[in-house]
């Protein structure tokens, strides 16, 4: 099990107390299985324990409801959980848990929680439960009050103990100091009660003073130690003043809160409380009796384990702790022999070492980490991408990216938004949603385990300002549902306004990993100061895409008259800074080719509404005879009628790309740097700014290439099996990624 990652304890505070304990404890056996732990909390006496121990503890007030702490708690825990990079967050208390839960849906981290004891469900306070993606709880009892009162799944709770430290809490001598300390009689059997001194819960501390009160009447040397602070903590010093004075002896201790517990454990003749107390006194050999707030077990011994354990040794659901009963069992156990009640002790210690480990109590926590951190979700994952605009370029990226998932895992659910997803869904046999639908959008990344920011220059700001930000927010929407991000072969830029390149920062670095097309977009991504994912050059995705049907190749040239006929190919597009005459200077090139050389100029428009238009216009002012494509064909055939071209003016990346798989030559109109990119990674010198050429350029590298046309092939298709190696690894980072964890 790796527990390489980062976990936020939240606790009300680390004063004395059941929850308290088990969080110190949990905390430290975390860190010894090499968990980076960190604790937020009010702080008490066990921060001292918990820091020496290599935990670092924030001081938050996260121990009342008061709105002004509430609003401090909340900015306090963002800042943590933002500076240190958390990603898994467990609370441990209903106020901690019900900030966390708000904190959840802005910064998309891993919620757990535990539960120590039942609250009250009726409104307004069911509306401040909040229980994250799973929960331990530490008894059958508690996990029914999950199920039946707040719908917890079943599935997404696991029980756990409150762990004890029997190495810590083990049998010793009682010591001296605290002899003195304390001034204990040596002679009188000690009664020994450890909890929290709170109003709402120390009902018991009260009914055991009257107990033990009654017990002198046979025991007139018993002592009573409480052990505990809390909000009633004066009161209990004054009844415990009070009722010594009656009787002119200091035969009730009460000593606030302490962190040395186990000493006092080790004085006692007879521990008297629940929870986890109870079980630290059972490790240390006490003989117990379990009586508290929530009701009365009595004696601990054979007969009582499965309710103890059934209870977590709260006694929730058992009869109320009545001071004469407390009286009789207390009696009752002193009136045995030493060895009897030594018997009771070690019975009570072997049960402590075999349900109660701390190793279990920490197993417990990281199975839950676990099941958390690989979420079971029906989506696979979300792509996103300019599908469904009928770019030629775009489908063919979606295409290669789910060919490829598919390949490598054919039962993958994905889901593609697209601008026509019923399209989309009879095209790639994929689920799609409209791209624009936004609260459908969002449910699909809650439901989703991963989302593809796949293929094409997307992040850029030259198209415009609100695609961008349209990506980004899916992005940063994922991240905040706790989803795995990726950007897919993408291109970068350019991004030209500031405050555009400080969202991009902000967004790609909650990315997890970003794979790229070249080595131009790595240096943009650095430059911006995107520094937190892993980034990987590869190659664009469409390079990964198999060979064509060569058939349906065949019958579509067969179609536009082009059967056993040479033909060169020109796609180009509109573009707002192609210079003056563009249009002109690319028909009289066409027509040199076409009169020179006797080929035909077969017009390919990769994405028809930007391109049809531009490409008729040119035809109209060529005066030879040219072929338009049409509007409607798959990236299949394209592709097909890219390999059997004699070669190709290509304007579109995507064209350059078809014709490096096919080894078809290729001349290069530059109107984006990715052109230029593609073109000196295909080993080509044949390109020119649309911004600046003339027709005679574009000749003379038809010339060159013409005459020299093998050669030429070969260097294009060395170059193209390269880029496609490098494509496949798309697939492969991309599985890498969505295997992980979310933290």
């Amino acid at each position: 099990m790796d527990t390489n990652y980062k976990v936020l304890m939240t606790l009300m505070g680390l004063n004395i107390g059941g929850a308290e304990t088990h969080v110190l404890e949990l905390c430290k056996a975390l860190k010894r299985r090499g968990v980076d732990v960190y604790v937020a909390s009010n702080g008490g006496v066990y921060v001292k324990e918990l820091t020496e121990s290599g935990v670092k503890h924030f001081n938050v007030p996260l121990h009342n409801k008061q709105l002004g702490n509430i609003f401090y708690a909340y900015a306090a825990l963002e800042k943590i959980i933002r500076e240190n990079n958390i990603k898994l967050v467990h609370a441990h208390a209903r106020i901690p848990a019900f900030i966390c839960g708000l904190l959840q849906k802005k910064l998309g981290f891993r919620f757990v929680t535990t539960v120590h004891w039942d609250f009250n469900a009726s409104f307004p306070w069911n509306f401040l439960s909040r229980w994250g993606d799973g929960s331990l709880s530490v008894s059958e009892d508690l996990k029914k009050y999950l199920i039946d009162i707040y719908g917890v799944p079943e599935e997404q709770i696991i029980l756990t103990i409150n762990g004890i430290d029997t190495d810590k809490f083990s049998p010793a001598d009682e010591d001296p100091e605290l002899a003195r300390e304390l001034n204990l009689n040596p002679y009188g059997p000690r009664v020994v009660h450890v909890s929290r001194m709170d109003r709402k819960a120390n009902r018991t501390a009260y009914k055991l003073m009257d107990a033990v009160e009654i017990a002198r009447k046979t025991f007139p040397y018993i002592e009573l130690i409480i052990v505990g602070g809390g909000d009633d903590e004066e009161n209990i010093f004054r009844q415990v003043r009070h009722r010594n004075e009656l009787a002119g002896a200091e035969y009730i201790k009460a000593v606030g809160s302490r962190t040395d517990v186990k000493r006092f454990l080790r004085s006692g003749t007879i521990f008297v409380g629940i929870s986890r107390a109870a079980l630290e006194a059972m490790s240390v050999g006490m003989p117990v009796i379990l009586a508290g707030d929530p009701g009365y077990i009595g004696q601990f011994n054979e007969d009582m384990l499965d309710i103890g354990i059934s209870t977590n040794f709260t006694c929730r659901g058992c009869p109320d702790t009545e001071a004469r009963t407390l009286a009789e069992d207390i009696t009752e156990i002193l009136n045995r022999s030493v060895n009897e009640r030594a018997a009771l002790g070690d019975y009570a210690r072997s049960v402590v070492r075999e349900y109660y480990s701390v190793d279990r109590m920490s197993r417990d926590a990281l199975a839950l980490y676990e099941m958390v951190r690989y979420p079971r979700k029906p989506i696979d994952t979300v792509i996103s991408g300019y599908y469904g605009f009928n770019n030629n370029g775009d489908d063919t990226v979606l295409k290669s990216v789910i060919d490829g998932l598919k390949g490598a895992r054919p039962g993958l659910n994905i889901t593609v938004l697209s601008m026509r997803p019923r399209e989309t869904r009879l095209l790639y046999g994929v689920d799609s949603i409209n791209r624009y639908n936004l609260f459908s959008v969002y449910r699909a990344l809650r439901k989703a385990k991963m989302l593809i920011t796949g293929g094409g220059s997307l992040i850029q700001d030259v198209t415009s300002t609100q695609s961008l930000i349209y990506y980004l927010w899916l992005i940063n929407r994922a991240y905040k549902c706790g989803v795995r991000n990726m950007l897919y072969a993408n291109g970068i830029g350019p991004v030209r306004q500031p405050v555009n390149i400080a969202r991009v920062r902000n967004a790609l670095n909650r990315v997890e990993m970003i794979t790229l097309r070249d080595e131009l977009s790595e240096q943009t991504l650095k430059h911006f100061g995107v520094t937190n994912p892993e980034i990987h050059v590869t190659a664009d995705a469409a390079f990964s895409l198999n060979n064509v049907d060569e058939d349906e190749v065949q019958n579509l040239l067969a179609g536009l008259g082009l059967e056993g006929k040479r033909f060169f190919g020109v796609a180009v597009r509109k573009w707002k800074y192609n210079m003056p005459g563009f249009e002109e200077e690319i028909a009289k090139f066409a027509d040199y080719i076409t009169q020179s050389y006797r080929y035909t100029a077969l017009f390919i428009p990769m994405r028809p509404v930007d391109d049809s238009e531009i490409s008729r216009r040119i035809m109209g002012l060529m005066k030879q005879q040219a072929i338009f494509l049409g509007d409607r064909y798959t990236s299949e055939q394209l592709r097909g009628v890219v390999a059997k071209s004699e070669f190709i003016l290509g304007m579109r990346l995507h064209t350059l790309i078809y014709a490096a798989k096919s080894g078809t030559p290729v001349i290069g109109l530059v109107y984006d740097s990715k052109i230029k990119v593609q073109m000196d990674a295909l080993n080509q010198r044949f390109y020119r700014l649309v911004e600046d050429f003339r027709w005679e350029e574009l000749k003379n590298y038809a010339d060159r290439i013409l005459a020299d046309r093998e050669q030429v092939i070969e260097e294009i298709l060395e170059a193209g099996q390269r880029e496609r190696a490098k494509a496949l690894l798309n697939t492969g980072y991309c599985l890498e990624v969505m295997d992980r964890g979310v933290f």
